[in-house]
C-alpha cells in the first residue's frame, strides 16, 4: 500500500507539471481578435519636421479605435480609425487656419511584439509596428507610418488592458499639401480581447 501511494504522487505530480502551460502555450490559446477604443493627440501642429513643437497636442473630439489579429505569437496585423481637429487660428506648416479643421485617419500596420525577448511578464507586451495609412487635415494625404507601444493587461486572463502608442506619419506628398504633412499621433487606448 505504501508503495502505492508513492507511485501516486509521483504520477500525479509528473501530470501535474506536465500540464503547465508556457506562456507561449498560454498566448496561443487566446482569442487572436482585440479591440481598442481611446483617444489621440495630434503631436506638433502639423509641421513639415516631425520633432518639432512635441509640447503642443491637437485634441479637438480625438477619439480613437482599432481592430487586431495577431496570427502568430510575435505578429498582427491592425487597421485603426481615429478622428481629431485643428481650432480655426490655429498655426500649422506656416499658414493660420482660417476655419476648424477636421482630422481623420486610417491605417493599416504590421506590429512585431519583442517583450518576450527581454522578460517573461504576462502582464506587458511591447511591440514596434509600421504600414501605410490615409489621413486628411484639409487635403488628403498618404502616409508611411512608424510606431512604438506597450500594451499593460489589468487581469491574470489578459482580456482587458491599456495600450500607450506613439505613431511618426511621413507624408508623401507633403511638398504639394499645405496643411497635410508630417506629424506625430500618440494613443491613450482600453482594449478588450474579444
Amino acid at each position: 500500500m505504501k508503495n502505492f501511494a508513492v507511485i501516486l504522487l509521483v504520477l500525479s505530480c509528473s501530470f501535474g507539471f506536465g500540464q503547465s502551460l508556457t506562456k507561449t502555450d498560454y498566448r496561443n490559446s487566446q482569442e487572436r481578435w482585440i479591440l481598442s477604443v481611446g483617444v489621440n493627440a495630434l503631436g506638433n501642429e502639423g509641421t513639415r519636421n516631425p520633432v518639432e513643437r512635441l509640447d503642443e497636442f491637437s485634441l479637438k473630439n480625438p477619439l480613437a479605435f482599432a481592430i487586431e489579429y495577431r496570427w502568430s505569437d510575435f505578429l498582427a496585423i491592425e487597421q485603426d480609425f481615429s478622428f481629431n481637429g485643428y481650432n480655426a487660428n490655429t498655426r500649422i506648416d506656416n499658414g493660420l487656419l482660417t476655419e476648424d479643421i477636421f482630422y481623420f485617419s486610417t491605417n493599416t500596420n504590421v506590429k512585431y511584439y519583442y517583450s518576450d525577448y527581454l522578460f517573461d511578464a504576462n502582464w506587458l507586451d511591447l511591440y514596434v509596428s509600421g504600414g501605410l495609412g490615409v489621413f486628411s487635415i484639409k487635403e488628403l494625404n498618404t502616409s508611411a507610418n512608424l510606431s512604438v507601444g506597450a500594451l499593460f493587461w489589468l487581469n491574470d486572463t489578459r482580456t482587458i488592458g491599456v495600450r500607450f502608442q506613439t505613431t511618426g506619419k511621413f507624408a508623401f506628398k507633403h511638398k504639394s499639401n499645405q496643411f497635410d504633412n508630417n506629424h506625430w499621433q500618440h494613443f491613450l487606448q482600453a482594449v478588450f480581447r474579444l
